[in-house]
């Protein structure tokens, strides 16, 4: 059975190449780089993305206690390389007496190419990547938040996301997004871990997997 692929942009089924050329295409966007549904993750999975990932598929460390993974998506065409990849997380609420309408908090960190647009088609915003608006939040503000990402210090700017809350920045040569919902969850969470990129890990990594989250369904 062929799995689907979709526009990383809009979520529309994509176009295989052929007869309409020689790329996978979007009836709205056109020439795209397809994404595959999205995964329920294994340690094997993990492995398996980031051996074959262009870019970095960024895991927390330490997992915040009752945590676990909950989802893989990335984008890619034939035997190049994924350029997008997505790794859900989700767990209890770290502020219970804030948790009472949404006690489950799911995470996703996003690491995209530039000019791919899967982080901004899951966080709701218009257009490819977030680099004009980027260009001048950092122009008048200082970074809202800063995580670490492979021992390096990310600093990262809030976008709009409906329900939750959205930063991204520029980690590694290529975008990271961090979304979060619900929103009140979103900062008390930052402290509690860093970064790490499952492509420079010699093993299968030891966390906790769990069912799809629906947010990537």
């Amino acid at each position: 059975m062929t799995l689907l692929r979709t526009c990383p942009r809009c979520g529309a089924v994509a176009q295989e190449p052929g007869d309409h050329g020689p790329t996978w295409t979007c009836e709205v966007h056109g020439p795209i780089v397809p994404v595959g549904p999205a995964q329920a993750p294994t340690q094997k999975l993990v492995r398996q993305v980031a051996l074959d990932s262009l870019v970095p598929v960024w895991m927390p460390r330490p997992m915040p206690e009752g945590w676990e993974l909950t989802g893989l998506q990335w984008a890619g065409a034939g035997a190049g390389g994924s350029v997008a990849c997505v790794v859900a997380v989700s767990g209890p609420h770290p502020l219970p007496e804030m948790g009472d309408e949404e006690p489950t908090v799911d995470l996703m960190f996003v690491a995209e190419q530039p000019g791919i647009g899967l982080g901004a088609h899951l966080a709701g915003m218009d257009g490819v990547d977030p680099g004009p608006l980027l260009a001048e939040k950092a122009q008048h503000d200082p970074a809202e938040i800063k995580l670490t990402a492979d021992d390096h210090e990310v600093p990262l700017w809030s976008v709009p996301l409906d329900g939750g809350l959205a930063y991204v920045g520029e980690a590694s040569g290529v975008w990271l997004w961090m979304l979060a919902w619900p929103s009140s969850a979103a900062l008390a969470l930052l402290h509690r871990f860093s970064l790490v990129d499952a492509r420079n890990e010699d093993t299968e990594p030891d966390l906790p997997c769990g069912a799809l989250t629906p947010r990537l369904r």
